[in-house]
């Protein structure tokens, strides 16, 4: 590019800034460097103007669009969620959990607490929040995906199901023992486990303390892979009126429970 002047300078700066920070690329640089030289201020603004407006349509229908492929079941933000009486890990607070960072750090959370107690709506609201911030995620019952994973290995399709599972940020698995599942279902569920591992966020909720994970009751093998550490944090000893409990496995490793006690 040629040397420009000052003013042009500024000009083709404000402009790449903006398709940098949007993402997209709307023109090309000759024509940015066209703008800048020969537009006038009006017809500089003007155009600045228009691709704000193009640049924000297309976020918009970006996290509209991700939203969709997430498949929530609802879509219900933390409007009105009251977070009283919920006890955060010494290293983990409730401003880094809203920020999505554990995804960004191949993290992984677990939600758990008794039915019918916020599970659900907290792993939704962090969901819609993720796809807000632009990341690739799937909400699924824990059990339909393990039909799903199911169906495919019997069609010969598992590949191409765990390459699609491969291309989210974060997978939240809801709902994990509440319906039993064969030993089949669990070794297929463990793989999809193991290929998340540092690569892939998961999101738990579960009724399940980690010290029944893997257990008989849960109809499950012991895992001995990836977040197999899970079942040895203090989250099974969490009282039985906890109303919604999380706690966050760093690289796996055990942390203290987030606990929300019943009103």
């Amino acid at each position: 590019m040629a040397r420009m002047p000052v003013k042009a300078r500024a000009r083709y700066d404000k402009l790449k800034e903006m398709e940098r920070g949007s993402g997209s690329v709307l023109l090309s640089s000759a024509t940015y460097e066209r703008a800048a030289e020969e537009a006038t201020d009006g017809q500089f603004e003007f155009l600045c103007s228009l691709l704000a407006g193009e640049y924000e349509l297309r976020a918009a229908n970006r996290i509209a669009r991700l939203r969709r492929q997430a498949c929530f079941p609802f879509a219900k933000g933390f409007e009105g969620f009251s977070w009283e009486g919920v006890e955060f890990p010494a290293d983990f607070s409730r401003e880094e959990l809203l920020s999505c960072g554990f995804v960004d750090r191949k993290e992984n959370v677990v939600l758990y607490g008794g039915s019918g107690n916020g599970k659900t709506h907290t792993a939704v609201a962090l969901g819609l929040i993720a796809c807000s911030q632009g990341r690739r995620m799937l909400f699924k019952e824990t059990s339909k995906l393990i039909l799903e994973l199911s169906a495919a290995h019997r069609e010969g399709g598992l590949k191409q199901k765990l390459d699609a599972l491969g291309k989210c940020d974060l997978i939240i698995l809801d709902e994990r023992g509440y319906i039993p599942c064969d030993p089949d279902g669990a070794k297929l569920l463990f793989r999809v486990i193991s290929m998340c591992y540092e690569k892939i966020s998961l999101l738990f909720t579960t009724n399940i303390d980690f010290s029944r994970w893997g257990g008989r009751s849960s109809a499950t093998p012991t895992w001995s892979g990836p977040c197999s550490t899970a079942s040895s944090t203090t989250a099974a000893s969490s009282p039985t009126t906890a109303r919604a409990t999380a706690c966050a496995t760093r690289s796996c490793a055990p942390t203290r429970p987030l606990r929300k006690e019943a009103p």
